[in-house]
């Protein structure tokens, strides 16, 4: 008989609880702020090269960097750089902090062959990762790793492709 008083008594509080939701209140969850702004806009930058295997990097070289804000997001990316052709997103991190996806940038320019024909090269960058950000008052900086392509046809007899890391840092 108890066991039976003690089973009922079980299974009704399990019932009032499930009816009352467990006690957990589902409007304690914030809402998501948009910190875009933080980052988005137009930035004056140097670019460095640091090739995988080479010693030194690359002198550092003036670029843009535009990072806008996608729309129907409160964290999407986009970022542009002078002179390349990109494709690249990412995301808020953070209050100033941001992500870059997995995208590519490419760059055709000419070149002239040997018996002075015009050719041309085409270099992409593939990115694996980047992170950046601009803390209050500072400059933007981001990381981007990946990896640098190469092909020059009729001028180079093969593409050529190294890992690649490159170092924005604000102006």
């Amino acid at each position: 008989m108890f066991r039976t008083l003690a089973l009922t008594s079980a299974a009704a509080l399990c019932l009032f609880c499930a009816a009352c939701d467990g006690g957990n209140d589902d409007d304690t969850t914030p809402e998501l702020k948009d910190t875009r702004s933080n980052v988005s806009g137009v930035h004056p930058v140097l670019l460095s090269l640091i090739v995988t295997g080479v010693p030194e990097a690359t002198d550092p070289f003036p670029a843009t960097l535009v990072v806008g804000e996608e729309a129907n997001s409160k964290t999407d990316l986009r970022f542009a750089i002078t002179g390349l052709e990109c494709d690249l997103t990412g995301a808020m991190t953070g209050e100033s902090t941001f992500k870059v996806n997995p995208g590519s940038c490419d760059m055709t320019f000419p070149t002239e062959g040997e018996q002075g024909q015009q050719e041309s090269c085409s270099v992409q960058l593939n990115v694996t990762q980047g992170t950046g950000g601009k803390e209050e008052g500072a400059k933007i900086h981001a990381t981007l790793t990946g990896t640098y392509s190469i092909n020059c046809i009729g001028t180079v007899p093969f593409p050529l492709a190294l890992p690649l890391t490159v170092e924005i840092v604000g102006s």
